[in-house]
């Protein structure tokens, strides 16, 4: 007596994520069809158009919402805002008394305001221009009744100098006094490091 061989139909599985959606949605249809003939019910009783359309539902790749994420503004900047960095930070780095007079003179002369910072103003007295550097005083005693002296001992040997060496009696004046407040106001206060 001869067996019968029962031919059945090898299927291979594919990882879904390395198969195209369009070739799965294909494969999908054509399995429903191959399980059962009549593509109205399996035998747990299930409808196969059901199992389809979960099936369908599970090997579509994940649909994309209209959300997209901007990056900042990648325009280019206001060159007057770039020209006023470059003339700030040259001033900042400047050392020396010629070099910072030319830095401030630069800065100012380009139409730009000094900003209220206290790394500006104590660079502006080393200038050679002994209004300006009267000036940077009036400023960093106003900006010190508010923020406690970030370089103290610079700002302490820059106005013990100008105490000595200005010309005028009044910078004279407004060097000893600040450097007075610093004294009285910050003795406690400040981070050893900068006494």
């Amino acid at each position: 007596m001869r067996r019968k061989r029962h031919h059945r139909e090898m299927r291979v599985w594919h990882d879904p994520l390395l198969t195209p959606a369009s070739q799965q949605r294909a494969e999908l249809t054509e399995d429903d069809h191959h399980e059962n003939g009549n593509g109205h019910s399996d035998e747990n009783g299930g409808s196969l158009s059901e199992r389809s359309k979960r099936r369908r539902r599970r090997a579509e790749p994940v649909r994309r919402t209209g959300v997209r994420i901007i990056a900042g503004p990648n325009g280019a900047r206001d060159p007057r805002e770039i020209e006023r960095e470059r003339l700030l930070a040259r001033l900042l780095v400047a050392e020396g008394r010629p070099l910072i007079s030319a830095a401030v003179e630069a800065y100012l002369g380009a139409g730009f305001e000094l900003p209220h910072v206290q790394d500006v103003w104590l660079q502006l007295l080393e200038h050679n221009d002994e209004e300006r550097v009267s000036e940077a005083i009036a400023q960093l005693s106003g900006i010190l009744e508010i923020e406690v002296p970030k370089r103290r001992k610079v700002l302490e040997s820059r106005l013990r100098r100008i105490e000595e060496l200005a010309e005028m009696s009044s910078t004279r004046e407004r060097a000893a006094n600040l450097r007075r407040m610093l004294h009285t106001r910050y003795a406690e206060t400040l981070d050893p490091a900068y006494r």
